[in-house]
């Protein structure tokens, strides 16, 4: 069989290394799914919690390769798998099989939750999307997150958006971007992010009508001057282990609902203000967790892409499979020094 490089993770808090792995073979392919030739691969913060940490048991399935956001030119499709041969497709990795990630030549993708690149957009920029984009959406529009309707669908014909009020607590990370854009396109009318003030007007350009400075000590004061006591969702993208100030902005008086990246806990003292009770969700950005939305997602999201309406994300570009400036930009993201993503460029 043929043999492809990789940089994989070989040993949990050690540098990814350069090995050679089979190529997947195209006549062993599943139900659903597709064999890509990568043409760019994203590298987010969660990958160097996969490096670093050995983050959802990945160190239990080593040699593993990172990199979830994936995008690349469709060699074979599988069984019930259409895409055009040649087509260029942007999905996520395959969480399940720890070797599927973008830091190789070839991997296999489930076509259900994955579609064509818009052809106003360049490979490089649609690695931005696959993973912080699902999350986003799934946080706003699904029954796992607020429950809003997914704008393009039919329960989001008549919805009155305008009337909504979410407040984004991380407004500056790459998920809070994309939520603030998601729900400017879907026209909530009041969308707070609670972010650093030095990227404030950006955030209104995406969409924010208000943007509080993450570092103020009366941040749920200036959120209720603008809301009331009516606030009823609340995404916080950065909790870091504690999910009170998100929480303490919901509503006293009506059941709210937070939704929350990582892990984090209430204070009992603010869940005691929350007379109605709040609803407190984990979200992770998986497609396949909630396979009707997810496949949903994949048909709707590119003709958001093509019309102009998503402005993309800052990025930086490493090209080639090179271990040594993929691992210092794991270390950056470690480290908290990069506020933007870098991607990898495979030709």
């Amino acid at each position: 069989m043929s043999a492809q490089i990789a940089l994989a993770l070989t040993e949990v808090a050690a540098p990814l290394t350069k090995i050679t792995l089979p190529i997947p073979d195209a006549s062993e392919l599943k139900e659903n799914q597709v064999l890509i030739k990568i043409t760019a691969a994203g590298l987010a913060p969660l990958d160097q919690k996969f490096r670093d940490r050995g983050h959802l048991n990945i160190g239990s399935r080593l040699p593993a390769v990172i990199a979830g956001d994936l995008v690349g030119t469709l060699v074979k499709n599988g069984p019930n798998a259409t895409f055009p041969i040649g087509a260029h497709i942007f999905s996520q990795m395959l969480f399940h099989l720890p070797k599927s990630g973008g830091l190789q030549e070839y991997t296999i993708i489930d076509c259900r939750y994955a579609a064509v690149v818009p052809a106003n957009i360049s490979d490089a920029e649609a690695a931005l999307y696959p993973i912080n984009a699902v999350t986003s959406a799934m946080s706003l529009f699904s029954v796992s997150g607020f429950g809003l309707p997914l704008p393009g669908t039919p329960g989001s014909e008549g919805f009155d958006y305008a009337s909504q009020k979410v407040v984004i607590v991380g407004g500056g990370t790459n998920t809070g971007k994309l939520a603030i854009q998601f729900a400017r396109l879907a026209g909530i009318g009041t969308i707070i992010a609670i972010a650093s003030p030095s990227g404030a007007e950006l955030l209104k350009s995406f969409g924010a009508t208000h943007v509080i400075a993450r570092q103020d000590s009366d941040i749920e004061a200036q959120v209720r001057r603008i809301v009331g006591d009516d606030l009823l969702y609340v995404y916080d993208t950065i909790a870091l282990g504690n999910l009170s100030l998100g929480a303490s902005l919901l509503s006293n008086s009506k059941k709210g609902t937070l939704v929350f990246l990582v892990s984090g806990q209430v204070d009992e003292a603010v869940l005691a203000q929350k007379k109605a009770g709040i609803d407190v969700k984990r979200m992770q950005g998986f497609s396949h967790a909630i396979p009707e939305f997810g496949q949903l997602f994949w048909k709707i999201f590119p003709t958001w892409l093509e019309s102009g309406k998503i402005i993309p994300l800052k990025y930086n570009v490493i090209d080639g499979l090179d271990a040594k400036k993929v691992n210092k930009a794991l270390d950056e993201y470690g480290q908290g020094r990069s506020g933007e993503r870098y991607h990898i460029r495979i030709d």
